[in-house]
């Protein structure tokens, strides 16, 4: 018997079939553009008629997903579908099917990554069987935790990434003057998505209506000023969530940082920027020295993640 997994984003959509009784062992993987089709249930289609999946042989299909999962239903935050298990099963006759946050999954996933998927920001104390938290910016925002007590892995997904934005500088105060003018409430992700990061760019050059993206910003960082200043801004914000992130949490299993922005964006993770912003907790500036904090580089631990959990699913059957 088969399993799928997936991991749908805002942009791209990462799918695989797998076998029950060997999942590592990938019989299928594709990636598609989630804004080519207009629901996932097309998607789903295509990607059985170009991997040969037989429905017949499928035990489970577990996605996860970027928005509120309620039960039996989903309604993603950055792309324009709905989902239903229902339909889902009268559609492709497959009985076990899970819902999940993408960065539950992502916190999940973490469990199976190697010392080579990750990059070490922050080395503090780490503890296998403790509280992890899983943090990524991409076309949005997201934050998991986990825990694991050896024998059982859980993970709970939030809304962590719409969280009020913060300011601690003089020049964040204005940042946050500017982008209250333009969407009212302003929270994280509207600064760590990539979305966000052009804004950096508009504040920092004063062209509110800059034609580009985040990768042109990053691009541009060695010899354009303005973007330099926005690159470096995005880092010192980011640096100060996820510290935010290490006193609400505690998690002395780590913080792992995932998302389609920070791996493209090494060197200024690893730069002063970041860590400077992420220690400058004032008095619980030891609690964050105590958290490790890591970059992971293996973009596909979200779907990892759904993978262990329709193995799962297909158990139950």
């Amino acid at each position: 018997m088969n399993i799928i997994a997936a991991d749908v984003g805002g942009t791209k959509t990462r799918i695989v079939v797998a076998n029950t009784n060997a999942p590592d062992d990938v019989l299928y993987e594709a990636r598609y553009s989630s804004g080519d089709f207009d629901s996932f249930e097309p998607l789903l289609h295509a990607f059985i008629k170009d991997s040969g999946c037989d429905n017949s042989q499928l035990a489970a299909l577990s996605l996860a997903l970027p928005g509120v999962v309620n039960g039996a239903d989903a309604r993603l935050t950055n792309l324009p579908w709905t989902l239903s298990k229902k339909v889902l099963q009268d559609e492709f006759g497959v009985e076990q099917i899970h819902f999940m946050n993408d960065f539950q999954a992502s916190a999940l996933g973490i469990a199976h990554l190697k010392t080579q998927d990750l990059v070490s920001l922050n080395q503090g104390v780490h503890e296998k069987e403790a509280t992890r938290v899983a943090v990524g910016a991409g076309t949005g925002l997201g934050v998991s935790w986990m825990l694991s007590d050896g024998a059982k892995t859980r993970a709970w997904s939030t809304e962590g990434g719409h969280v009020d934005f913060a300011p601690v500088d003089e020049q964040q105060i204005e940042l946050l003057k500017f982008l209250i003018k333009r969407h009212g409430h302003v929270s994280y992700e509207r600064l760590l998505s990539g979305d966000g990061l052009v804004a950096l760019y508009e504040f920092c050059s004063g062209n509110e209506r800059a034609e580009i993206d985040a990768a042109w910003v990053h691009a541009e960082a060695e010899h354009n000023e303005a973007a330099s200043r926005a690159m470096s801004m995005f880092v010192r914000i980011y640096g100060a969530f996820v510290g935010n992130m290490a006193l609400l949490f505690k998690p002395q299993g780590g913080i792992y940082i995932t998302g389609g922005i920070a791996a493209k964006i090494i060197s200024w993770m690893k730069s002063d920027d970041f860590i400077s912003a992420y220690l400058n907790k004032g008095r619980m500036r030891a609690l964050a020295e105590q958290t490790s904090v890591y970059l992971v580089i293996n973009e596909r631990v979200g779907v990892i993640g759904a993978i262990a959990e329709a193995v799962k699913q297909a158990g139950r059957k």
